[in-house]
């Protein structure tokens, strides 16, 4: 028979039961007050002495205090004080260059200028489908005046006024190599793609592609590239990645994708240890002898497209030990600005971190600024034809 509880023991348990959350609540909410006003002497301790140093300023410096520029620095050195080289502060302006960076797309007029053995200021590249080019202004040409300013005399300020918002104008005077004749322009401001890929058959049709950094336009063009040298007949590839120090993490996982197999390849790692998949690759892939030349300016994502190469297809790495960052960074808007900050360690499935480490070559190739020719490209070539001709002996 079963035994039946009254409704007076009933009032008694839930009084009980009531009183004991009551006292692991408030314990709780102690723990959690204890914890907010530990936060809060904290953060008064660290602003009472910025408010000193303000007053101070206020009171004794010679001019008024640029609020602004003020804030940004307050900002900038709380990052720098991070001791991370790689993690910085970005007013909202510096922010948006940084995007435009990142995108390999600047604004200007296309020309790119040097000082030569006259002491004049020389234009020694014109990019294509810039205003400069459409202009007819030529390499060779000597930029003399922007905005009325001379460039020889008043360098920086002169040079300064060629930057500005895309769509507006620009008022230059350029003297012409051949004839001497100078001549007055207006050039419009434009959005002009950085050029980050070269590409070139060599000899035995080994497809060369020489890949500077890695932007978001440097996807097409590396696929630009690719695609015409396959035309061409191209029967293995050199990647050229020396001196790129990396660059946009989505922009390496897109132009990676048709050289991997499928799958999910690499691995950032957060300081709580939770591990997140950073590089996926799909399962349309072009099987080919690889060679991806190397040095001690190969970093970031130059360096984790290298170790993706030889993890996954297979290639050679010929050169000299890479840099050696195997650390990513996130860049966070802020209200006014925004911050980038390093957030994880990476590596592949196969290679470890080798942060601060760097990647040893498969064939060591130093570099040799005393001979006419590449040896380093020479050491890829050779060592990329005796892994074809392997092949097909096999």
């Amino acid at each position: 028979m079963k035994k039946r509880i009254t409704l007076g023991t009933v009032i008694s348990l839930m009084t009980l039961t009531a009183a004991a959350t009551f006292v692991i609540t408030l314990s709780m909410s102690r723990k959690a007050f204890n914890g907010k006003v530990t936060e809060v002497d904290r953060l008064a301790e660290k602003y009472s002495r910025l408010n000193e140093l303000d007053a101070a300023v206020r009171e004794n410096f010679y001019r008024d205090v640029p609020e602004d520029d003020v804030m940004d620095g307050i900002l900038a050195g709380y990052v720098e004080g991070l001791g991370d080289r790689y993690s910085v502060y970005r007013s909202a302006r510096e922010l948006n260059d940084y995007e435009d960076i990142n995108a390999g797309v600047y604004t200007g007029i296309g020309i790119s200028i040097a000082q030569n053995e006259n002491g004049d200021i020389e234009i020694m590249e014109v990019s294509e489908g810039g205003s400069a080019e459409q202009a007819g202004i030529k390499p060779g040409d000597l930029l003399i005046e922007v905005e009325g300013i001379s460039v020889k005399e008043n360098y920086s300020e002169a040079i300064d006024q060629i930057s500005g918002e895309f769509g507006t104008s620009v008022n230059l005077r350029i003297q012409e190599k051949e004839s001497g004749r100078q001549k007055k322009l207006s050039l419009k401001r434009v959005h002009i793609d950085e050029v980050t890929v070269m590409g070139k058959m060599l000899e035995h049709k080994i497809g060369y592609i020489y890949i500077s950094k890695f932007r978001s336009v440097t996807v097409g063009q590396f696929e630009s590239a690719r695609q015409q040298l396959i035309k061409d007949g191209a029967v293995g590839f050199i990647f050229d990645v020396r001196q790129n120090g990396g660059g946009v993490l989505s922009a390496l996982e897109q132009l990676a994708d048709p050289l991997l197999p499928e799958g999910e390849l690499a691995f950032s790692t957060a300081k709580d240890g939770t591990r997140e998949t950073i590089i996926t690759s799909d399962a349309n892939c072009t099987e080919m002898p690889y060679a991806v030349l190397v040095d001690g300016g190969t970093a970031s994502a130059s360096e984790l497209f290298a170790c993706l190469l030889r993890d996954y297809a297979g290639a050679i790495l010929v050169g000299e030990k890479t840099f050696g960052k195997g650390i990513m960074q996130a860049t966070l808007p802020l209200s006014d600005g925004g911050v980038t900050l390093t957030t994880a360690t990476y590596e592949t499935g196969i290679t470890s971190c080798y942060h601060e480490i760097g990647l040893e070559p498969d064939v060591l190739s130093v570099y040799d600024p005393e001979s006419e020719t590449d040896t380093q490209l020479e050491a890829a070539q050779n060592a990329l034809l005796e892994k074809i001709n392997t092949e097909k002996a096999a």
